[in-house]
């Protein structure tokens, strides 16, 4: 049986990425019918061993293509954040709306190899496949398609070009030019996995002047600590100093975090990454190629929302395609549903940064601004 064409001319589609967006995008149109090829520049999936938060919305987008409660037994379920002081003591409390059922919790936090591993498995199912080890050397527009050139010698025609590649795009870097780019926060965030204590049941944050800390479970037996840390400068650490430094800056932390430490020892265990951000400005596609998820828009993880607006893009792309509009109209159609909502997670996240690295320069509640982005993320997408 030949596979429907849209209106919007749209058939032949390259993902360029194949992280979160990119696979949840491949899974909707493969399963809609289309023919979609994805390219990875990493030799395989290259995906860091912590942990990772899926909130509300990022539940409700995962339930329309069918992986909802697989996440949710697969990860650990909670309803609420608490924020705490550096001593553990609560100080407010953020109660995460369930917009999945009640059946469900509001968030699932849950390891990232495993989120991979499930959406690897729904891409497969659907008949998807990644080409590992390849990505784009050129494109050329044309006004019906996108010639790609490939770095392993091949080429192909394409309809449609998703550019999901991440904060560092090739795909924006072709299209926009390379003076688009992140920039750097002056930020780094650190995570270590550690055993859960057994009376940890939901994500906590930890505020002592300019460093916040916190942890989020993702099983029964495991959790997170992150830690997000001013450095001016952008410095690297080699790996083997990694456990010793991040339980140096933890040291002023009670509570929890107090409690296991002490036992972030492996640095095969834990990811340090400089933090950096960007919103590019609308619209995020030419002619027949599109970015969404962090290529388009990178928050800083202080709201943990750059996975659930991600998957938001690679849903709502995958809907306008199959609405039968012609292509100028689902571009049209995407950026007016997408872009202020991610305007707010990247500016909001990026407030909350700056107030760490000056907590006297401005007067932000981080518990008020958190509840009012998740409450605005609980809107229909």
């Amino acid at each position: 049986m030949s596979k429907p064409r849209y209106a919007s001319g749209v058939h032949q589609v390259l993902i360029v990425g194949a992280g979160v967006s990119g696979v949840v995008l491949a899974t909707a149109l493969t399963n809609a019918g289309l023919h979609v090829d994805i390219v990875e520049i990493h030799s395989r999936w290259d995906v860091l061993g912590v942990g990772i938060s899926l909130q509300a919305p990022a539940l409700r987008a995962l339930k329309s293509i069918g992986l909802l409660d697989r996440c949710v037994e697969s990860g650990f379920g909670y309803s609420q954040v608490f924020n705490c002081d550096r001593d553990g003591n609560i100080e407010g409390i953020i109660d995460l709306p369930r917009l999945s059922g009640p059946q469900y919790p509001a968030c699932v936090g849950m390891m990232r190899p495993v989120l991979q591993q499930i959406l690897a498995d729904a891409m497969s199912a659907a008949g998807g496949r990644v080409r590992f080890g390849v990505t784009v050397r050129t494109l050329k527009q044309t006004p019906t398609n996108v010639e790609v050139n490939f770095t392993d010698g091949t080429s192909g025609v394409y309809d449609l070009v998703v550019g999901a590649d991440g904060a560092r795009s090739k795909v924006r870097e072709a299209i926009f030019g390379v003076e688009v780019k992140p920039i750097y926060t002056e930020q780094a965030v650190w995570r270590a996995m550690v055993p859960r204590p057994a009376h940890v049941s939901a994500r906590h944050s930890y505020y002592d002047g300019p460093r916040h800390a916190g942890f989020n479970p993702v099983s029964t037996e495991e959790m997170y600590i992150y830690l997000v840390q001013t450095v001016v400068g952008d410095p690297r650490l080699e790996p083997e100093r990694w456990p010793a430094v991040m339980r140096e800056l933890l040291a002023n932390f009670g509570g929890h975090i107090g409690e296991v430490r002490e036992q972030i020892v492996d640095p095969a265990r834990i990811v340090y990454r400089p933090i950096v951000s960007l919103l590019l400005p609308a619209p995020w596609h030419r002619g027949h190629v599109i970015l969404l998820g962090d290529a388009a828009h990178t928050p800083t993880p202080q709201l943990a929302s750059g996975a659930t607006i991600a998957i938001e893009d690679s849903i709502v792309l995958a809907e306008l395609i199959e609405a039968n509009l012609p292509l100028a109209d689902v571009f049209e159609r995407f950026m007016t549903r997408r872009y202020e909502r991610c305007r707010m997670v990247v500016e909001n996240s990026r407030r909350l940064s700056e107030c760490e690295r000056s907590p006297s320069a401005d007067d932000v509640d981080p518990t008020a601004l958190a509840a009012a982005t998740m409450k605005a993320l609980a809107a229909p997408i």
